[in-house]
């Protein structure tokens, strides 16, 4: 955990990457909001959905960040158990971008949105974040693995409406099916991630 911590910290990047995510959250959604004749969660929510790419990509770079340099072997000198690295990765991840989750909730909670919404949104970041993880294990491409997360979330409701049964995307894409099912999604993810690394 102590060494997965410090590569993200020295990581080129991660903290821009999270800096990024809190403003363009806040800023659409105020936008949002300005824009609307009311201003209920669901507006205020609405930045969460571009705000999530940062995350996307920061999640990927844990990862692929360390076959790009190779680091990966010495990570994995260090520390032989797979299941133990991924799982310190993700974890790390998960915390951090949790917090910045938090700091961008709380600007949200003063402009009227309510306690259980924000705490959906802060799960919902964190998510993304376990299953960029996950994706980058199985692919350890960089940009392969943010073209594929960001693909999996972005695409499906744009070719929802083009299949014969929209409802079904819907109900299973990451993005708009709902907590459970991106639960789903990442928990897979970190797991074949972590098959694949072993």
């Amino acid at each position: 955990m102590r060494a997965e911590w410090t590569k993200l910290r020295t990581t080129p990047g991660a903290a821009w990457l999270l800096l990024v995510t809190v403003i363009v959250t806040v800023a659409l959604s105020a936008a949002v909001c300005a824009a609307a004749t009311t201003c209920g969660t669901k507006v205020l929510l609405s930045g969460v959905y571009a705000g999530q790419a940062p995350v996307a990509v920061l999640g990927v770079l844990v990862v692929s960040g360390e076959y790009s340099t190779g680091l990966i072997h010495t990570t994995l000198a260090a520390v032989p158990s797979r299941a133990t690295v991924m799982a310190a990765k993700a974890l790390v991840v998960a915390v951090v971008v949790a917090v910045f989750g938090t700091a961008m909730s709380l600007v949200g909670l003063a402009e009227g949105l309510e306690l259980p919404a924000a705490a959906r949104a802060v799960t919902y970041l964190v998510l993304i974040a376990v299953l960029s993880v996950g994706v980058a294990a199985v692919v350890h491409d960089s940009a392969v693995a943010i073209g594929s997360v960001l693909g999996l979330l972005y695409l499906p409701p744009i070719l929802a409406p083009l299949v014969a049964n929209p409802r079904v995307v819907e109900e299973l894409a990451p993005m708009t099916a709902g907590l459970p099912v991106l639960t789903a999604w990442s928990i897979g993810a970190l797991l074949v991630g972590t098959l694949r690394l072993r």
